[in-house]
């Protein structure tokens, strides 16, 4: 499975507010859908050692050619809350 990550947020509820925003009716994890029953990676809210708040959104590994749909996702998300885009081996996205 393929992470990606947007980190350095800011407030835990713009973060959730904005999420919720994009991807209305559900929380914890919020869901983003490839088709009608078909998850193409799972978003989650967490919290880094120094409690700044990032948003982590897993690929499902059937999805594994669709990292651009994630990325785009996490790059609307960061017009609104700031922060950075990496992925999990740490590289600016």
């Amino acid at each position: 499975m393929k992470s990606y990550f947007l980190e350095g947020t800011g407030d835990i509820a713009d973060v959730r507010g904005a999420l919720s925003a994009l991807l209305p009716g559900q929380a914890d994890p919020w869901l983003l859908h490839a088709a009608v029953d078909d998850v193409l990676a799972y978003l989650d809210v967490t919290a880094n050692e120094t409690g700044a708040w990032s948003i982590q959104a897993d690929v499902s590994g059937r999805h594994y050619d669709c990292d651009n749909m994630v990325l785009n996702v996490l790059r609307k998300l960061q017009t609104q809350l700031g922060g950075l885009v990496r992925d999990d081996d740490g590289n600016d996205r």
